[in-house]
């Protein structure tokens, strides 16, 4: 039985791969940041929900292997996404855009510890998810070539956007139109350096900084309501979707080029 189900999850690993991020996407709202991770329903008990998901997920489908839970490449991999240095100050600042800063009122120390604990949560549940899991199913049944690699990026990229589309509940249209195009943009540089660097805690360690910096003021402070994002204008919509995607496709891009061409042959990186 269980064979005949992974055959069926490899021939159809797209409609899978939607499927599952749907499953988890439905287990998370479940939940809701409620400051109560022991007897709550904190968000904190969703990721480790999907994390465990996922890692089971990865093993009875036999990609622990390539899924990049080791310490080599860790470093290679902090490199490769030191592009996300820029795009987490950005975010920092486009975060906290019309912000009084003078009038924030800190919530608690204890508030802020967990708000730290989600945020690596968070990085393990969505690298875990989508890359190790996602993009890693879809290169095995893929292939490992240039555009064979490409075409597993861009769809585990789209899963990646379109997994934010819930925010609407409370964003407005403009704002998450924002949010699902950049990720999917920052889906890809994630998948890039998972790709090069065969490594899965690097992202882990990136996603979840980038995170922290951008939503530690709106998360950990009373007053941190920002302008930008309740009235979002379509101009500054356009150009917020043209600074946050371009600098990652592009630095995708180059790591993957290079990648290939400094394999010898040009054949591209062995998984």
């Amino acid at each position: 039985m269980d064979k005949r189900i992974i055959k069926f999850v490899n021939r159809h690993i797209i409609l899978c791969s939607i499927g599952i991020s749907f499953l988890f996407l439905s287990v998370s709202s479940l939940f809701s940041w409620d400051g109560n991770p022991v007897m709550g329903l904190d968000k904190l008990c969703a990721d480790a929900i999907i994390v465990l998901g996922s890692l089971l997920l990865i093993r009875w489908l036999g990609l622990q292997d390539t899924a990049g839970f080791t310490k080599k490449g860790y470093g290679k991999g902090l490199w490769y996404g030191s592009p996300f240095l820029v795009i987490g100050a950005a975010s920092v600042f486009v975060s906290n855009m019309g912000i009084d800063i003078s009038a924030l009122t800190h919530i608690s120390v204890a508030n802020s510890v967990l708000f730290t604990i989600n945020m690596i949560f968070v990085g393990m549940n969505e690298e875990i998810w989508m890359r190790a899991l996602v993009l890693n199913a879809l290169m095995k049944k893929y292939g490992t070539s240039y555009s064979e690699i490409w075409k597993s990026l861009l769809v585990s990229a789209l899963i990646f956007g379109a997994i934010h589309l819930p925010n609407l509940i409370f964003m407005n249209p403009l704002t998450l139109l924002v949010q699902v195009v950049n990720a999917a943009a920052g889906g890809m540089l994630f998948g890039a350096v998972f790709i090069r660097s065969k490594n899965i805690w690097a992202g882990i360690s990136i996603h979840a900084l980038v995170d922290w910096c951008s939503l530690f003021i709106g998360n950990c402070f009373l007053g941190a309501e920002t302008i930008i994002s309740m009235k979002m204008t379509i101009p500054q919509a356009a150009i917020l979707i043209v600074c946050g995607s371009l600098p990652p496709i592009l630095t995708a891009w180059l790591l993957l080029r290079n990648g290939f061409r400094n394999e010898s042959g040009g054949q591209g990186e062995n998984r």
